[in-house]
């Protein structure tokens, strides 16, 4: 990735190249942003109907692919919104109301995206700001473009603002070229909005970089800012280990649930080619479980890493990176088994552990609250592991004071999963669900 901004001109006429990286970027919010308009306004008559998108660092809206061009991310998120829209049907209720807000520093940015990326995309309706009814047959829906030229951090409270009137669901995309760019005070004001979340850009090459003079002047900077005093302490940039990977991931983790308040912290890793150091990684940060699941099942589609089950690299927990060196061979591939069977061994040591210590039951929903940020799993995982121990007699699932006994259970989250009465009185039955120190 270069190290100088991408730029564009306010006719279109010159426009940055598109890296590998920011494609498979655009295409988890893309995806994301279908998916989480559908559960949200699909799943019940009821659904949400009031959506705002905001994207902090928008830039011109189109890119270089090589001899083609390549849809940014303003582009994507309205037509992701329209492919969902489409896709649920909701002919019976209210509009789908959406506002979109574009915010870069940058006047020729801006100009770019309106007067040319958008055009070129057929959305030119959008571009003077007043709202836009639409309706193809499946129930109305109004967008409503607005764009705003300065820094995020300056027009943040403005965004907020919008966010409160309007209610609903607010989804604010963060990609800034550097950590200065976004404060830790404006990621808590953000987790702080009733319905929020955020996926962020988070930059751990140039926090390498920073470490390296974490000393100088830059310290007040790094503190005031990201406030990340006595995080990354023990960090040994000379040393690119997978235990170092690990606990710069895991501070990471940290700072943003401690310092940011953020419930839930998941993270996608973006690594060059032919290396194994993070470059940056993409965070999800929500307070929002539903939001959650559907990030992960976005992440998985554009996974490509085969160590994706060797999820200590970028998986939750706060052990040092001395530990995870002290530890290596617990951190190596297992070549042996499949992604599929090492992710239902970690399923074994976080969802079977916890019915193990809840054996008169447990919401579904509770199990997913306190181990979905714990392992790779998605949801199709979850219900899966659940249902190869309801075959096997070993757990049981009860909705509404009832024993589902077909096979296949599609869970609930309100469902109660507990052990069978005969293995409550026993503490001496033997089996791997039983067993599992995975």
């Amino acid at each position: 990735m270069s190290d100088s901004k991408p730029k564009w001109s306010a006719d279109g006429s010159n426009i940055p190249t598109i890296d590998p990286h920011t494609k498979s970027k655009h295409q988890i919010i893309e995806k994301y942003i279908e998916n989480l308009i559908y559960t949200l306004y699909e799943k019940t008559r009821f659904g949400e109907t009031t959506f705002t998108f905001i994207d902090g660092f928008c830039g011109g809206g189109m890119y270089k692919d090589g001899s083609d061009e390549w849809e940014g991310s303003p582009i994507k998120i309205i037509k992701a919104v329209r492919k969902a829209h489409q896709k649920s049907k909701r002919i019976y209720s209210q509009p789908l109301n959406v506002k979109f807000i574009f915010i870069d520093s940058k006047k020729s940015h801006l100009s770019c995206l309106k007067n040319y990326s958008m055009i070129k995309a057929n959305l030119g309706e959008l571009v003077d700001e007043q709202p836009h009814t639409f309706n193809e047959g499946y129930g109305d829906r109004i967008e409503q473009c607005e764009f705003l030229q300065g820094e995020f951090e300056n027009l943040v409270k403005s965004c907020i603002f919008t966010v409160e009137t309007r209610r609903g669901h607010s989804f604010f995309l963060l990609d800034p070229f550097g950590w200065t760019d976004v404060s830790m005070g404006t990621i808590r004001d953000l987790n702080n909005l009733r319905g929020s979340e955020i996926l962020y850009t988070y930059m751990i090459s140039y926090i390498k970089r920073f470490l390296l003079e974490r000393y100088t002047t830059l310290k007040s900077a790094f503190e005031q800012v990201l406030e990340a005093d006595g995080y990354y302490e023990k960090a040994n940039l000379e040393d690119t280990s997978m235990g170092e990977q690990c606990y710069l991931r895991d501070q990471t983790v940290k700072l943003f649930i401690e310092r940011g308040k953020s419930e839930y912290v998941f993270t996608f890793a973006l690594i060059p080619k032919g290396e194994s150091n993070v470059l940056y990684y993409l965070l999800h940060l929500s307070k929002n479980l539903t939001a959650l699941e559907v990030i992960k099942d976005c992440f998985d589609l554009e996974n490509n890493l085969d160590y994706q089950y060797h999820y200590e690299i970028y998986g939750y927990g706060l052990k040092t990176a001395d530990y995870y060196n002290q530890n290596q061979i617990s951190l190596q591939l297992n070549i042996t088994k499949d992604s599929y069977e090492v992710c239902m061994d970690k399923l074994d040591r976080d969802v079977g552990g916890l019915i193990r210590k809840n054996p008169e039951g447990i919401s579904f929903g509770e199990i997913k609250k306190k181990t979905m940020v714990l392992n790779p799993a998605n949801r199709r995982l979850y219900n899966e592991y659940i249902n190869r121990y309801i075959d096997d007699k070993e757990i049981e699932v009860w909705r509404k004071d009832k024993l589902l006994r077909g096979k296949r259970v599609k869970l609930q989250k309100n469902d109660i999963i507990k052990l069978p009465q005969k293995y409550q009185i026993s503490l001496f039955y033997k089996s791997k669900f039983f067993t599992s120190d995975s």
